[in-house]
Formats: C-alpha cells, sequence, structure tokens
C-alpha cells in the first residue's frame, strides 16, 4: 500500500534557516501531520532529524525519532515507516 505524502515548508521557503535559525519540513498524509523533519549544524555538516508522529513500533509511542546527514534519506524513512504502519493496520 503506497501512501502519497506531502512537505510543506515551516519558517524557511529556502533551504537556508529563517533568521531566527530555524527550518523544518512537516509531513502530512491526507491533511494529518505524520512526521516533523529539522535541520540543524553539526560540525559543519548538515543533518536531518525526523520525529515521526505516529505510532512505530508494537507497544510504543509516537516518538520514534531518527538522524540523516540528507534530506532525501529522511524523507525515505518517513515513508517507508508510514507505509509500514498503514500496512499493520490494514
Amino acid at each position: 500500500m503506497e501512501s502519497k505524502i506531502e512537505y510543506f515548508n515551516r519558517y524557511s521557503d529556502t533551504h537556508l534557516p529563517d533568521k531566527m535559525n530555524r527550518w523544518a519540513r512537516i509531513a502530512v498524509f491526507k491533511n494529518i501531520r505524520i512526521a516533523w523533519i529539522s535541520k540543524h549544524k553539526i560540525k559543519e555538516q548538515d543533518t536531518f532529524c525526523v520525529t515521526c508522529h505516529f505510532p512505530t513500533m508494537q507497544n510504543d509511542t509516537a516518538n520514534e525519532s531518527k538522524v540523516f546527514f540528507s534530506l532525501e534519506d529522511a524523507k525515505d524513512f518517513v515513508s517507508e515507516r508510514w507505509n509500514f504502519f498503514l500496512t499493520a493496520v490494514s
């Protein structure tokens, strides 16, 4: 079961943070926020932290998070975990 996840800009419409050094992308499925991706610079390296907003493991809360070095890898993780969740509940 493949799902269409949309991403919306938060704080900044570019790959640079806003004036308050904030940058995020919100993952949305059918008008429901399912994940948050924030970007941080650590030792001159951009990192993308994904926080899922849905149960991702048995007996787990919706707090799974993981760090990636590219936005595409972060989006792939969201898609993989979301599709696994949809399959598990259907």
